[in-house]
């Protein structure tokens, strides 16, 4: 009886560790997973645009093929009806923000030199619009958290504090060029903009580079 009562105590330690051991291997594996998951994240990429589906069907199209550039240090919506100057295209990828406990978002802002500027959502102007700059000048704004938000056909939309609060606004003498801003209070940036400017809800999607 004594003996088969060490007996079976004696197993318990080994189960116990087998079971945390087991737990522990799953766990790094998870983590490897999803490290390898946001690889892509580090991969260069391009910006488009399109309207939320609850967008009126004449916005839906106005915004369709349309994709984000920078222009003057801001970010714009460059709808496929532009004729303007040639922009420079969103071309970037997720990076720590340095000293920040979240990732944000670098684009090249030209070809030669391909230099890289953070981009931050101004919160001092008088709307809130997201610019690009030196880490000085996004530190002055809030360039972050970014994030991505993944559907089940694979297509990756960015997120910004956790939502997709992204939304266009009309620019003043600059046909197809909208401002992309973002409506921090989920307000519709009410007191932001002039009466009878149209804003757009839209989505920021991930669109990969060719080789």
């Amino acid at each position: 009886m004594v003996f088969g009562l060490l007996a079976l105590v004696g197993t318990v330690p080994m189960t116990a560790t087998s079971v945390l051991t087991l737990q522990s291997q799953t766990e790094n594996a998870k983590k490897e997973a999803e490290e390898e998951d946001d690889d892509w994240k580090g991969e260069k990429c391009h910006m488009r645009c399109r309207a939320t589906m609850r967008t009126p069907e004449d916005r839906k199209e106005l915004f369709k093929n349309s994709r984000i550039v920078l222009c003057g240090g801001r970010l714009y919506v460059q709808l496929s009806t532009y004729e303007g100057p040639a922009h420079h295209p969103f071309t970037g990828y997720y990076l720590p923000f340095p000293k920040k406990d979240y990732e944000g978002v670098v684009s090249t802002i030209s070809d030669n030199p391909p230099q890289l500027n953070w981009v931050y959502l101004g919160t001092e102007s008088d709307i809130f619009q997201f610019s690009h700059g030196l880490r000085v000048d996004a530190e002055e704004g809030q360039a972050g958290p970014f994030d991505a938000r993944i559907g089940s056909n694979g297509e990756k939309r960015y997120t910004f504090e956790n939502w997709e609060g992204f939304i266009a606004v009309e620019s003043e003498g600059e046909p197809g060029l909208w401002r992309l801003c973002f409506d921090k209070y989920n307000d519709g940036l009410k007191g932001k903009i002039q009466e009878g400017q149209r804003t757009v809800e839209v989505e920021l999607i991930r669109e990969e580079m060719e080789d």
